[in-house]
Formats: C-alpha cells, structure tokens, sequence
C-alpha cells in the first residue's frame, strides 16, 4: 500500500460508518448504498462529489471486516465504536498506521501522554527523508494531513486535543469487540491504540 494524503478530506464519520454497516448487513451492494446516498441523500452532504466520496470511503474502510464483527459493531457501547472507526481508517491509510505505531503507540509504551507538534513534524520530515511520495509533498499539505490526524484522534476519543500539547487516553475498549479483532487478525491496529504487545 502506498503512501497518500487522502485523510486529509475524509472526515472520521461515526454514524455515518454505522448506517452503512448496518446496509452491508441488511444485504445492500456498495452500488444500492450509493444510490441511496445520491438520490436519498441518506448521509446528509451538500455536494454529490462529497455522497460519493462519503461511500466509497467508508465502504472500503468496512470492507474485510467479517460480518459477525459489524454486527456487533453496531451494538457496542460509542466509546468502543470510535476505537472499531479508528481501526478501519488506520487498516487503509499506511502513513496513518505508520503514525500511530512509530509515535502514538511508542508514547504510551514509554509513559509520556504528551503529543506535541514537533512529534508530527519529526514524523513526516522522517517520511519525507525515506519516502519520494512524502518528500513531493507541500509543507501545507502535510501541515494539513498533521491536523486532520489530531482531529481524527480526537473524534476517536484517544486524544485530548484542547490546548497546545495534546495528552493522548488509552480507550476503554469493549473486550469481546477487542477479542474477536484480534481472533480474526486485526490485532495490530488494535495493539496501536492500546499501547499492548
């Protein structure tokens, strides 16, 4: 998977990954979703570009995911719901991943709850030395790709993202949902927010 700046206009979408969890289910084609979103307007968006994108998105984001874990998805309590979210966007975002396993996660195992810009700085200077794709990119799209990750963090509920320093909250997460991700070979995307393994 190769690196890109998608995130950067994808939102994090809770309800919305719900009701389209819950189509999936009731058997619908990501086809039948996006009519629904174009002629419906079932998610609410201002702009056709944005109904497609809204579905494309969050189909391939819940794409994989075996049917007994979007069901009970759905039945989980909002907190571990959020951290299931997280989870789809970091299975299909490589840099994002790569965030949250090099920093995020390293702070936790260390004991320092503290993001601060220069972590995301240091992040991306070090993918732009490693990387030409990064290394290609604009300083204000990488400064915007470094927002949207503080703000899915925090509409995840594992950041704090009041004041300049950002303390990062180790989610309580349903332990059957944590379970069944880890059984089916989720198990890395969990163990990056968790701090575990």
């Amino acid at each position: 998977m190769q690196y890109h700046s998608n995130l950067v206009r994808d939102s994090f979408w809770l309800n919305e990954t719900r009701k389209t969890a819950e189509l999936i289910l009731e058997g619908l084609s990501k086809k039948d979703i996006m009519d629904l979103s174009l002629n419906e307007n079932i998610f609410r968006q201002n702009t056709e570009r944005r109904k497609k994108d809204l579905v494309h998105t969050i189909y391939k984001r819940l794409d994989g995911f075996p049917e007994e874990i979007l069901e009970y998805f759905l039945r989980v309590d909002v907190t571990s719901a959020k951290v299931f979210v997280l989870i789809s966007i970091l299975r299909n975002d490589r840099l994002f991943f790569e965030f949250m396993y090099e920093v995020f996660r390293e702070h936790i195992l260390i004991g320092n709850y503290t993001l601060r810009g220069r972590d995301f700085d240091i992040f991306f200077n070090n993918k732009a030395t490693q990387n030409e794709i990064v290394d290609s990119w604009s300083e204000t799209n990488i400064d915007r790709l470094s927002s949207r990750y503080r703000t899915i963090l925090n509409e995840a509920g594992v950041l704090d993202n009041s004041g300049e320093d950002k303390t990062i909250i180790v989610p309580f997460m349903d332990l059957r949902l944590k379970n069944m991700l880890i059984e089916k070979g989720f198990g890395p995307f969990v163990y990056v927010i968790t701090g575990e393994q």
